[in-house]
C-alpha cells in the first residue's frame, strides 16, 4: 500500500488506484498525510483548504468529507494486515496508518540515510535516486489554497536539496553528464536557486563546456539583479572566476557532519552541524532614494521603536499601507539612517507579497543564512531545523532585519529572530497580527504640500515654479500617492516640451487618468490590480458596484440595494475594502450610527474601470432606495 502526496494525492493498493472522491475531499487527506503522526485540528483543516473564504456550514462539510474518506479508505485497504483509517483525537484528526506507507515520509528517511558518515558515493547516489524517483510532479497536486502553495514551495526546496546532493555524488564519481538534464529541469521551476546553478555550472565545466557554464552564470546574475536587487553569492562568483581562468575546480564536499574548518563557527542543531564562516558585515539594503520627501513623523516613531527596546522581545515595527504609498522607500530610508545603531549590519528580504508568487520563507532563510556566513552545502533541508540555525546565527548580533512586502503572518513567522539583539521592520499591504508585539503604523497618503515638494524634486524646482498652479493640480490628481507622483514626473521628464498645464488638463479626464499615470514599470493601475486580485470575490463585486454610486461617501445601508445583499454582508465587504486600502473611513459618526465610507480619488477611477457598463442601472437602484 502507498499513500502519495509527492504529486497528486493518491492511495494505491498493489496496482489499484483508490477513488478518494472530489478535489477538496482529497485535499483533507493530503493535509493529514503531510505529517501523519501529528493530529490536525478541524480549524486548521478549514484554513488550509479554504483559506479566508470558507463556505457556509463549513464544519458540516468537513465532517461529510471525513465520513466519505473513512469509507473510501476502508474499502481500498480491506484485507490488508493494517487497514488505513481516520481517527479523531482531542487534538484533531489523524491518519491511522504506518507512516512508512507515505511517500513524503519515505523520501525524508532516504534523504537522511544518504547523509550517513562513511557511506560511499555509489551507495549515496542510489539512495538519493530512489528518493528523487518518488516525485511525480508538484506536491499536493490538485489542491488549490494559499497554504498548499506555500507548503508546495517548501517541499520543492527539499526536492532541490536532494537533487543537489545527488548531483554532488555523481560529480565526485566523475559522471557530471548524468546530472545536466535533471538540474536544467529543476532550474525551470526555481530559476533563482544558486544551489542548483552552482551544480549545473560545475557539471558543464567538467564536461568541457566552459562557454555554456559562463553563459549560464551571466543569465543567473542578471536574473538575481532584476528580482532581488543583489549580486550572486560570493561562492558562485568564485566558481565563475575559476571557470573563467580555466583552473581546477574545488572538489565537491561530502555531506558529512563535523570536521570544522579552522576559524569557523559550528552550530549544532538536530542532526545537522552547520558551519558558519566569518563574513563581512551584511549590508543588503537597496539604494536610498535621493528625492525621498516628508514622512518625518513616521521616521521618528519607527526609529524610536527600533532603537529603544523595552523588554526581552526583539524591537519590531510593522508599516502598513496601500500599494504605491511609499512603504519600501520609507523602510529603506530608515535603514540607511540607522546604520550606526546596528553595527553588525542590515539584512533585507523582498517577500513579494503583492506578486503572483510570494517568496517562500524556507528559501529566504537559506539566502539570509548564506549572507550570515553559513556554508550553502551545510544548510538543513528541514524547515524547522533551518529556522533554528537561523535564530542561532542572529543571536548576539545587533542587526536590523527588514522584511519588505509581507503577504501574511505565516510567511513572516519563520523569519523572526529569537532574541532582542535583532530589530525587525516589516512592510505589508495587510494588517498582520502584530508579530513580536510590534508597533503598527498606518502609512497615510502624502500631504498636498509634500506632494508638490516631491514633484519639484523629481522635475526640478524651475519647472514647477514656472507653473505653480498646474503643479498643484497634478499633485491633487495624484491623490498624495508617491507612486502616482513618480509616474507623472517620469512621463513629464520624457516629454520636456510638454507644459505642466497641458499634462494637468490630460489628468483632469478621470476616464483616462490611470493611463496618464503609467510609465515603464511605474503604474498605479498595476499596483491596484495586485491588491484587487488578492480580495475575496464578495469584496471584488462590492468594489465594482460601489464605483457607480452617485456620491463618494456612503454607509452600508445605502450600498445594500446596489449589491442586493443584507446589511451585515455589505458591511463585511466594505471593511475588507478598507483593509485593502480601496475605501477609507469617513469622519466618525455618532456611536449609534453605522460607519460611513469614502471611495474617491484614484481608487474610484480604478473601480469605475472594472465594470463601467453597470453605472446607469446602479444609480437608478440607489435613487429608488433614498
Amino acid at each position: 500500500m502507498e499513500l502519495r502526496i509527492l504529486g497528486s494525492i493518491e492511495l494505491w493498493t498493489g496496482s489499484a488506484l483508490a477513488d478518494l472522491g472530489p478535489a477538496r475531499q482529497r485535499s483533507i487527506l493530503g493535509i493529514l498525510l503531510v505529517d501523519p503522526e501529528r493530529p490536525v485540528p478541524l480549524e486548521s483543516l478549514v484554513d488550509r483548504v479554504w483559506g479566508d473564504r470558507p463556505p457556509a456550514g463549513v464544519r458540516n462539510v468537513v465532517h461529510t468529507y471525513i465520513t466519505r474518506l473513512r469509507r473510501a479508505l476502508a474499502f481500498a485497504s480491506a484485507g490488508l494486515p493494517e487497514p488505513v483509517g481516520l481517527v479523531r483525537t482531542p487534538a484533531g484528526y489523524q491518519v491511522s496508518a504506518d507512516p512508512g506507507t507515505v511517500d513524503l515520509v519515505r523520501f525524508r528517511r532516504l534523504l537522511k540515510s544518504a547523509q550517513h558518515e562513511g557511506l560511499g558515493d555509489q551507495e549515496r547516489s542510489m539512495l538519493l535516486q530512489q528518493a528523487l524517483h518518488m516525485w511525480r510532479g508538484d506536491a499536493l497536486g490538485g489542491m488549490q489554497s494559499d497554504w498548499a502553495a506555500r507548503l508546495r514551495e517548501t517541499l520543492r526546496q527539499l526536492h532541490h536539496e536532494a537533487l543537489s546532493q545527488w548531483a554532488d555524488a555523481e560529480i565526485r564519481l566523475e559522471r557530471p553528464g548524468a546530472v545536466l538534464s535533471e538540474l536544467r529541469a529543476a532550474l525551470l521551476t526555481d530559476p533563482l536557486s544558486e544551489q542548483l546553478c552552482e551544480r549545473l555550472m560545475l557539471a558543464l565545466y567538467l564536461e568541457g563546456r566552459s562557454v555554456d557554464a559562463l553563459e549560464y552564470y551571466q543569465s543567473m546574475r542578471r536574473l538575481i539583479a532584476k528580482e532581488l536587487g543583489t549580486d550572486p553569492s560570493r561562492r558562485l562568483q568564485r566558481l565563475y572566476e575559476t571557470i573563467l581562468r580555466g583552473e581546477a575546480a574545488d572538489p565537491v564536499p561530502l555531506p558529512e557532519r563535523g570536521g570544522d574548518p579552522q576559524g569557523a563557527v559550528t552550530h549544532g542543531v538536530g542532526s545537522f552541524q552547520v558551519v558558519a564562516r566569518p563574513q563581512p558585515t551584511p549590508q543588503m539594503l537597496p539604494l536610498d532614494l535621493p528625492d525621498f520627501t516628508g514622512r518625518e513623523r513616521e521616521l521618528e516613531v519607527i526609529q524610536r521603536t527600533l532603537t529603544q527596546p523595552t523588554g526581552s522581545q526583539p524591537p519590531a515595527a510593522v508599516l502598513v499601507g496601500g500599494g504605491g504609498v511609499g512603504k519600501t522607500a520609507l523602510a529603506v530610508r530608515l535603514g540607511h539612517r540607522l546604520q550606526s545603531a546596528f553595527p553588525d549590519g542590515q539584512l533585507y528580504a523582498a517577500l513579494r507579497g503583492n506578486g503572483a508568487r510570494p517568496a517562500d520563507p524556507h528559501a529566504v532563510l537559506g539566502r539570509l543564512l548564506r549572507v550570515l556566513g553559513t556554508d550553502p552545502d551545510r544548510l538543513p533541508a528541514d524547515p524547522d531545523e533551518r529556522a533554528e540555525v537561523y535564530r542561532l546565527a542572529l543571536a548576539g548580533r545587533h542587526l536590523l532585519l527588514t522584511l519588505d512586502d509581507a503577504v501574511d503572518d505565516e510567511q513572516v513567522q519563520p523569519l523572526l529572530p529569537g532574541s532582542a539583539d535583532t530589530a525587525v521592520l516589516i512592510t505589508s499591504r495587510v494588517r498582520l497580527s502584530a508579530p513580536l508585539g510590534a508597533r503598527v503604523l498606518q502609512l497615510p497618503d502624502l500631504p498636498h504640500g509634500h506632494s508638490v515638494r516631491l514633484l519639484a524634486r523629481l522635475l526640478g524646482p524651475e519647472r514647477v515654479n514656472r507653473e505653480p498652479v498646474a503643479a498643484a493640480a497634478i499633485a491633487r490628481y495624484c491623490g498624495g500617492l508617491p507612486l502616482a507622483l513618480r509616474a507623472a514626473a517620469a512621463r513629464l521628464n520624457t516629454r520636456p516640451h510638454w507644459s505642466l498645464g497641458r499634462y494637468a488638463e490630460r489628468l483632469s479626464d478621470e476616464g483616462r487618468r490611470l493611463d496618464e499615470l503609467a510609465h515603464s514599470s511605474l503604474s498605479v493601475r498595476a499596483s491596484f490590480t495586485a491588491s484587487y486580485n488578492a480580495l475575496p470575490e464578495d469584496a471584488r463585486e462590492a468594489l465594482r458596484c460601489l464605483a457607480h454610486l452617485p456620491v463618494p461617501e456612503f454607509d452600508a445601508h445605502l450600498a445594500c440595494p446596489v449589491l442586493g445583499k443584507d446589511f451585515a454582508t455589505v458591511e463585511d465587504a466594505c471593511e475588507q475594502l478598507v483593509e485593502a486600502h480601496f475605501l477609507s473611513v469617513a469622519e466618525p459618526a455618532a456611536a449609534d450610527l453605522p460607519t460611513r465610507y469614502r471611495l474617491d480619488g484614484l481608487q474610484r477611477s480604478f473601480a469605475q474601470e472594472l465594470d463601467s457598463g453597470r453605472a446607469g442601472a446602479l444609480e437608478e437602484a440607489v435613487r429608488l432606495s433614498i
